[in-house]
């Protein structure tokens, strides 16, 4: 597996495990205090970072064990446009949430936690099709 692919299965792995552990976690999220679910949005932001640290060690140890020997990260211009393409992507996906978001708001059709954890999952949903497509252009 080359370094690329690598980088976005343990990307992707650690997301779907913080997004478990978060949706577990937030439980009654209507119901919990505004500081307590940023607090709870801190703290799985600060286990995803940690997810991919731990993670990318992990699998290069695996990996090296079972192929003998760790492939070295080349990047060309294909690689650079693809990665310019993704922010495009992550950034057009964010930006249309947060505009639907402050529209909702704007016609308080959302409560501050409902806005705040719907700000924290345009950026996930946007990450995630980042990612996927990262995936998709890089086999």
């Amino acid at each position: 597996m080359d370094v690329k692919r690598r980088k976005v299965f343990i990307s992707l792995a650690a997301s779907f495990a913080v997004g478990w552990w978060l949706v577990s976690q937030v439980g009654q999220w209507d119901t919990i205090e505004t500081v307590a679910l940023g607090q709870l949005l801190i703290k799985a932001m600060g286990i995803n970072i940690a997810a991919i640290i731990v993670g990318t060690i992990v699998i290069t140890i695996v990996a090296s064990l079972i192929w003998g020997r760790v492939e070295k990260d080349v990047t060309d211009e294909r690689d650079d446009k693809i990665e310019l393409y993704v922010m495009r992507l992550i950034l057009v996906c964010f930006s249309m949430g947060m505009i639907v978001v402050f529209a909702m708001m704007g016609w308080q059709q959302l409560a501050a936690n409902t806005a705040l954890l719907s700000i924290f999952a345009c950026m996930y949903i946007a990450n995630l099709l980042g990612e996927l497509l990262k995936l998709f252009w890089y086999r």
